[in-house]
């Protein structure tokens, strides 16, 4: 078990440094290993001790890869990633490590474009469980004027139109149950005091 830990330590890494070199071999390898990087973030015992350096090591290189790498994203099959909830685990491990939200919320605008180019695509329908809860996500960036105006910036026409379309779409009710969607952001108000 050590053994196959080490490995998933090294290889989450090395995804990471390869989201940082953009390029077609990189991305197809990026594209790949998305998928397995957020499945590694999103498991259960993915914050148990010994498994929290390699998950702090995907969190790192999936956060490289939406950031350097974004034109691998286009090749993702974003069913795969959305409707295994992959994407939607991702983004609220943020709840646990602020590290992936990035200094002053650097990375949110490339989650967010992943989002509005989901349902730009149809890759996600707006009435689904998933796009529910995105469109909760995006309605919480919303209430933070610099950061959202931050995301628009980066968006096409296209995407800013999907997600005008999904901040006015209707949410049900039952889709609330998120966990505590308004920490999302919130993580530099909390300081942890040390004894």
């Amino acid at each position: 078990m050590i053994i196959d830990l080490k490995i998933r330590q090294a290889a989450a890494y090395g995804f990471g440094v390869m989201g940082m070199n953009d390029g077609p071999v990189y991305a197809r390898a990026c594209v790949e290993a998305l998928p397995r990087l957020c499945t590694m973030i999103g498991a259960p015992n993915s914050r148990a001790p010994e498994n929290n350096t390699a998950t702090e090591n995907a969190v790192s290189a999936v956060t490289k890869i939406l950031k350097y790498n974004n034109s691998c994203l286009d090749n993702i099959d974003k069913n795969t990633l959305f409707k295994e909830n992959l994407m939607f685990e991702f983004f609220f491990s943020v709840r646990y490590n602020p590290v992936i939200i990035g200094q002053d919320n650097a990375n949110v605008p490339n989650v967010i474009k992943l989002f509005t180019d989901a349902f730009a695509k149809s890759s996600i329908e707006v009435d689904s469980v998933v796009g529910q809860r995105m469109i909760l996500i995006l309605r919480h960036v919303q209430t933070i004027p610099t950061i959202f105006q931050t995301c628009m910036n980066v968006l096409t026409n296209e995407e800013r139109q999907a997600l005008e379309n999904a901040l006015n779409a209707k949410t049900s009710p039952q889709n609330y149950q998120t966990g505590s969607s308004n920490h999302i952001m919130n993580h530099h108000h909390h300081h942890h005091h040390v004894p």
